[in-house]
């Protein structure tokens, strides 16, 4: 047994930890179903699993830190549920993570510092949670995230500049951010970008002139801030303007 695939099945009950009997399974997918309780702790001790996703469904509890022992795990997700508490340190032993989404959940308190490790992550997804404490640095040194999503996470500002100098990020959407204004990081040589999001963020003083650079971006959202001075002329004549 490789994959365990149970997508929009309606399925009830809750998650089994007896999947651990089956030694050579790689994807646990039961994205979209109605299961509720909690990610069992054992399933920690899956030494092959490669994916876990479990979106949309009616979990509750926390991240078991237990599943920070999977080195070969490359997606875990868990959008869209109940789930809280905060995130466990362990996680930031996923040595093969690639893809970590957290969205749409209530979980609070600080970013781990030991995400500091995840440097294989290429997606990121947290909004829509009651995280506290300010955006880490260290996100700026993920030199292979390609997507950051952290729309309403509860996180405050300021915006590390490091994250927008992240050569292969296409897509960044920051929104909501708590805290003090501050000033619109810059953007230098970025040709990468297709989605930026910076809504809502008391984001004060002009626009930087290093945005001449995001000229092929497609969509480009300021809403909701505090800035001022004269928009520049390549943002009302280029791509999709918000």
């Amino acid at each position: 047994m490789r994959c365990r695939s149970l997508k929009g099945q309606s399925l009830a009950g809750t998650l089994p930890p007896e999947f651990t009997n089956l030694p050579n399974l790689l994807n646990i997918d039961l994205t979209r179903n109605y299961l509720s309780g909690t990610i069992p702790p054992a399933w920690g001790s899956m030494g092959k699993i490669l994916n876990i996703s479990m979106i949309g469904n009616r979990l509750t509890g926390s991240i078991p830190k237990e599943l920070g022992n999977i080195s070969t795990l490359t997606t875990l997700s868990v959008e869209d549920n109940l789930m809280s508490g905060t995130i466990p340190e362990e996680l930031g032993n996923l040595a093969s993570i690639e893809r970590l989404f957290l969205n749409s959940n209530s979980f609070s308190g600080t970013l781990p510092a030991s995400f500091a490790n995840l440097t294989t992550i290429k997606e990121f997804r947290i909004g829509g949670n009651n995280f506290s404490g300010k955006i880490p640095d260290y996100i700026g040194r993920w030199q292979s995230l390609k997507s950051l999503r952290m729309q309403a996470s509860g996180l405050d500002g300021p915006i590390p500049w490091r994250i927008t100098l992240l050569a292969n990020l296409s897509d960044l959407r920051i929104s909501d951010l708590g805290g003090t204004a501050a000033l619109c990081p810059p953007f230098v040589n970025t040709t990468s970008f297709k989605t930026l999001d910076f809504s809502f963020n008391k984001l004060n003083g002009t626009i930087p002139n290093g945005f001449a650079d995001l000229r092929k971006t497609d969509y480009i959202y300021l809403t909701g801030n505090l800035l001022s001075g004269t928009i520049p002329d390549w943002m009302l004549t280029t791509g999709e303007i918000m």
